[in-house]
């Protein structure tokens, strides 16, 4: 059952108070404020850090000073680190001092009434903020063994509904854990997370399936893959794939008739020049996209091709990552073939290894093809 999460924020007032910023609003821990602070509402802030850390989605924001109140909604950011400032946006700029993004209150929206008690050092401004509809289901995944991740991830693995271990023998059924609104499950995977045995994978996908958010501990494809409803390998890790990129032969060649899912980011504004090149291959290629809200982890729909370009360009943020679905029509391609095109192609042997990694191919591997290719069979 979904319980509201509420945090109130208690501070005080400064002579230098003006709250005339119609984009921000700002609580600071500071005890001094200068003419310039002008979003700046409250001073030497007092809160919870914790508290306000679990806090997930969209909040309603309600400031309080001298008897009166004023209120807004905005959505958690999930990029938030708690810092000196607490930070409220009209924008959805998602720098670490940001609390909240997408507000409809901001300083300059208070009263005149209550800025005139704002100005009063001995006065008393409270912010609360509040939950106000259920978060969706979240899986934070890591590997048996390492320690909690830091930041907001790790606040809500250390709070987390469930701890399921997938390396035990008796594991829990996804869905009858993720049934509730709002509820964090924290698992832990043996071995490596890009190559995870069947059954991890299984379980881990089906989680997605029943609506949850993927959270994966480090870089990479992996969250992505899991978020898509797939299992991390066989996959085929493209990185940063722009307009000047997939011009070449060897990156739009996989990006048309790769055997295997590929994963790559993707600059939002050319994201469509990107996707045009799948879509003219194969206009109903399916291509898993981020679903746009703003939380922790994350959950993917696939449209397809012909769509993904403005479904990508209607995202946040400068950059999204995206999965292709393997090529219907293309030929499975040999490893040592592919290796070979793509060093001919000068690719790095570095950034081949890494690109094949998920597939379970080591960079030893990847050299010992590439010098049994070369013409001093060196």
């Amino acid at each position: 059952m979904w319980v509201t999460r509420r945090v109130v924020v208690r501070a005080r007032g400064h002579p230098l108070i003006r709250a005339t910023h119609g984009k921000t609003l700002e609580f600071t821990r500071e005890a001094v404020v200068t003419e310039r602070a002008t979003c700046v509402v409250g001073v030497e802030a007092r809160f919870d850090p914790d508290s306000l850390g679990l806090l997930r989605g969209r909040v309603r924001l309600t400031v309080r000073a001298g008897g009166q109140e004023v209120s807004g909604e905005a959505v958690v950011n999930p990029a938030h680190r708690v810092s000196e400032r607490l930070v409220v946006r009209r924008s959805l700029f998602t720098d670490p001092d940001t609390l909240a993004v997408g507000a409809t209150l901001t300083a300059a929206e208070l009263p005149a009434e209550m800025v005139a008690v704002l100005a009063d050092a001995e006065a008393e401004v409270t912010l609360s903020v509040a939950e106000v509809e259920p978060a969706e289901p979240l899986v934070l995944v890591g590997r048996d063994g390492s320690p909690v991740p830091a930041g907001r991830v790790g606040l809500l693995w250390r709070n987390a509904d469930h701890a399921v271990s997938l390396g035990s023998g008796a594991v829990p059924d996804a869905g009858a854990l993720l049934e509730d609104d709002g509820v964090v499950v924290a698992v832990t995977v043996p071995g490596t997370l890009e190559v995870m045995p069947p059954q991890v994978a299984a379980w881990l996908t089906g989680a997605a399936a029943h609506g949850a958010r993927i959270a994966v501990a480090g870089s990479g494809p992996v969250e992505s893959l899991l978020a898509a409803g797939l299992p991390p390998a066989p996959a085929l890790w493209l990185g940063r794939v722009s307009r000047r990129s997939v011009r070449r032969s060897e990156i739009g060649g996989l990006l048309q008739a790769a055997s295997v899912p590929a994963v790559f980011t993707v600059p939002l504004e050319e994201a469509g020049a990107v996707l045009e090149t799948v879509a003219a291959a194969a206009p109903r290629r399916q291509v898993a996209v981020p679903d746009g809200r703003l939380d922790v982890g994350t959950k993917m729909t696939w449209v397809e091709a012909a769509q993904a370009a403005d479904a990508v360009g209607r995202l946040p943020g400068e950059e999204a990552t995206v999965v292709l679905a393997p090529s219907g029509g293309g030929e499975v391609v040999a490893l040592e073939g592919l290796v070979r095109a793509l060093a001919s192609a000068g690719v790095a042997p570095r950034t081949v290894s890494q690109a094949l990694r998920p597939l379970g191919v080591s960079r030893r591997r990847i050299y010992e093809i590439m010098d049994a290719g070369s013409p001093d069979g060196r």
